[in-house]
C-alpha cells in the first residue's frame, strides 16, 4: 500500500529526520513518497499565517484554500491520483 510522507520544516512536535529515516528503513522505495515543506509547522499551515491569530482567522474566511503550505494540497491530490490509477490497474 502507497505511503506518502509529509514532514513539516517547522515541526516542533516531531523528529522529522528521525521519522524519515525509520519510514524510509520500513517501507520498500516504491511504497513510501516523501513530501517536504520547509516552511511548515507541524499542522501544515504556512508558518507566517499560524504566528498571526488575526490572519489565521481572516485567511480562513475569505481563502481557505491559502491556509495551506505550498504544495501540501496539490501534492495530496496527486498522491490519490496515483494510488487511484494504481487500483485501476489491479
Amino acid at each position: 500500500m502507497p505511503v506518502l510522507l509529509v514532514l513539516a520544516g517547522h515541526d516542533v512536535n516531531v523528529d522529522t529526520a528521525d521519522i524519515e529515516a525509520t519510514c524510509r528503513r520500513l517501507l520498500p522505495e516504491p511504497a513510501l513518497r516523501v513530501a517536504h515543506y520547509p516552511d511548515a509547522p507541524h499542522g501544515l499551515v504556512k508558518h507566517d499565517v499560524e504566528n498571526s491569530s488575526l490572519r489565521l482567522t481572516l485567511t480562513a474566511l475569505r481563502a481557505p484554500g491559502a491556509l495551506s503550505a505550498d504544495g501540501f494540497l496539490e501534492d495530496q491530490g496527486q498522491f490519490l491520483a496515483s494510488v487511484g490509477a494504481q487500483g485501476a490497474r489491479r
